[in-house]
């Protein structure tokens, strides 16, 4: 039988490496980034390797742009799943660059193939532990709103909200953290239209700490020390250590197979715990001593 075609955006970073080396097995890949060296050896590799893929430089920001990644995706077959991985960080990006790829962006991967994609298919929306740390009291869930039925004035006031916040630095951290609130509300908001209008699933990852050489890179960039950002957060986790790329592509697999039909709406909260024990982007290391339940020292119920 044929296979389906799952689309990876960001494919060429750490975790959009693991997405493509994990799907590959099962399914025809079209892998995108805006680096177009680094997709043509890519896609040398796994052709050599007798995979079937493709690739095509996208800047999901441009909605022209995505128009014809979607479609060169539906040209190679039934679409069956979309990884958007597409991003940009704090570290190194101006944040109305933030809020045009992680926001517009990630509206326009999922209306684009909203129109191509058949019943049974699935997106997955990337997010981030960042985007829990604040309830929906404090996110601009007015400019939110907007977003829905104006992408423009919605990019417009957003960036001007965060333009508020002082300087470049404070407004592209704001940027990120908002604009992943944002991914997990927007998911949700598809779930209903996607699936009753064309049988596709919608959800989303919330990713916390996963090692790899972009997210030590930028606590450089940010002036911090690595080793002492991670163990701080890896405190709050319930194994004490970080993520790895290839575990969040075995998640990525799961969210997108069809035998998943009534998954849909649903944020995967990958953080090893982390936010279980309290961790909402602390700057001090978790007290083990907070911690009150030992399973192996309860009363036992005598009566009922």
């Amino acid at each position: 039988m044929e296979k389906k075609v799952c689309v990876i955006t960001g494919a060429t970073g750490g975790i959009g490496t693991a997405a493509v080396n994990q799907m590959v097995k099962n399914y025809k890949v079209l892998l995108s980034d805006i680096n177009q060296e680094k997709i043509d050896v890519r896609v040398a590799e796994l052709r050599e390797q007798g995979y079937e893929v493709d690739g095509m430089v996208c800047d999901t920001s441009d909605r022209a742009q995505v128009r014809v990644l979607a479609d060169k995706a539906a040209s190679m077959g039934p679409v069956q799943g979309v990884i958007q991985l597409a991003g940009l960080t704090p570290a190194v990006a101006y944040f109305k660059d933030i809020v045009a790829v992680d926001c517009i962006g990630m509206m326009n991967i999922n209306e684009e193939f909203f129109r191509v994609m058949e019943r049974g298919g699935s997106i997955m929306d990337i997010c981030s532990c960042a985007g829990h740390f604040f309830g929906e009291d404090v996110l601009p869930m007015d400019i939110f709103e907007t977003a829905l039925v104006d992408k423009q004035k919605f990019y417009d006031d957003f960036t001007e909200l965060l333009a508020d916040y002082g300087d470049d630095t404070a407004a592209a951290q704001m940027a990120y953290v908002f604009g992943r609130s944002f991914a997990y509300w927007y998911a949700r908001k598809c779930a209903y239209p996607f699936g009753r209008r064309k049988g596709i699933r919608v959800n989303t990852v919330s990713i916390g700490f996963v090692k790899t050489k972009r997210t030590v890179d930028d606590y450089i960039l940010a002036g911090e020390d690595p080793d002492e950002k991670i163990a701080t957060q890896m405190s709050y986790s319930a194994f004490g250590r970080p993520g790895t790329p290839e575990e969040v592509a075995h998640v990525f697999e799961f969210l997108i197979d069809e035998r998943n039909s009534y998954l849909t709406g649903c944020d995967i909260y990958f953080d090893n715990g982390c936010d279980a024990n309290g961790y909402m982007g602390q700057q001090f290391n978790f007290d083990p001593s907070e911690i009150t339940y030992d399973p192996e020292n309860t009363s036992l119920l005598e009566n009922r």
